[in-house]
């Protein structure tokens, strides 16, 4: 199958609009119209339902969409697993959730591109569950989390913490008021989820849930609130006076672990990869 067919029916299926998706492609109306209708000839079943101004996606077309990704990552990985420069001798892939990349991958990962000069290091952001998925199936080397997948088949290695403080833009508040100014609730995983529902000694109902870090620390700045935020991020805010610390509450340290398949072919790359991440050197 033309690949190209694929990414044509994602950007359809994307932007509802074959104009949109032309201007996105780089492509004619008509060019992109032939493409879908080529595409629901190979597949025998329509895909979209043409309304004038209304294109809507078939329960044909729904289920097609997670394969079509799936065909297009698959030939990706393939291309850049053989494509890799002659002076790298080895690619490894390394996934984290957004607020870790914010927090921490994002700052170790140029000490340890200079740290394995031969290695062609790719990078995945996604969820914790997506990630144990994809580690599972190989699809990844190491995924940086802080609740491991407990399966036989890994193996985690602590490599380091994150200390968490709640902080707000309002100073002199408690954990009972973080409603008032507007509580921004970071998702830190399971562990953290359990510890924050024993900490606050009110419910909260939050304006904003995000993954991001960035998102939180910008949404406290620029609009008020209060959240869960790693310390180092936080200082110079407190030292400035843009943020406070929520008086009577602990810090909360979250312990990042790093998992990989014990039976990989990769793994002495892999302990390399650890014992750098592990050691205080970049830190």
């Amino acid at each position: 199958m033309d690949t190209e067919l694929l990414r044509t029916f994602l950007e359809v299926s994307k932007t509802r609009h074959f104009g949109r998706a032309a201007e996105n492609l780089h492509l004619t109306h008509s060019a992109i119209s032939f493409r879908i209708r080529h595409l629901e000839g190979m597949v025998g079943v329509k895909l979209f339902n043409r309304q004038r101004h209304n294109l809507t996606l078939t329960p044909h077309g729904e289920r097609l969409i997670p394969y079509a990704k799936a065909i297009l990552t698959s030939l990706q990985m393939a291309l850049q697993d053989v494509g890799v420069a002659n002076e790298l001798v080895e690619q490894l892939s390394l996934g984290g959730t957004p607020n870790i990349w914010d927090t921490y991958l994002q700052e170790a990962l140029p000490p340890l591109s200079e740290h394995l000069p031969a290695v062609a290091l790719r990078t995945e952001v996604d969820s914790q569950i997506s990630l144990a998925r994809a580690l599972l199936e190989q699809k990844i080397d190491i995924a940086i989390v802080f609740d491991p997948p407990r399966v036989a088949e890994t193996e985690s290695v602590f490599i380091g913490e994150i200390e968490l403080m709640l902080v707000s833009s309002e100073r002199g508040i408690g954990s009972g008021s973080v409603n008032q100014v507007g509580y921004v609730f970071v998702d830190w995983g399971t562990a953290f989820n359990v510890q924050h529902a024993q900490l606050m000694t009110q419910p909260v109902a939050p304006v904003l849930h995000t993954g991001h870090t960035g998102i939180a620390l910008t949404y406290l700045l620029r609009k008020g609130g209060a959240a869960f935020l790693p310390t180092n991020l936080v200082q110079p805010h407190l030292a400035a006076g843009r943020l406070h610390r929520v008086e009577g509450v602990a810090t909360m340290p979250r312990d990042l672990r790093a998992a990989f398949l014990g039976a990989s072919e990769r793994i002495n790359l892999i302990n390399a990869v650890v014992e750098f991440l592990s050691s205080p050197a970049h830190k």
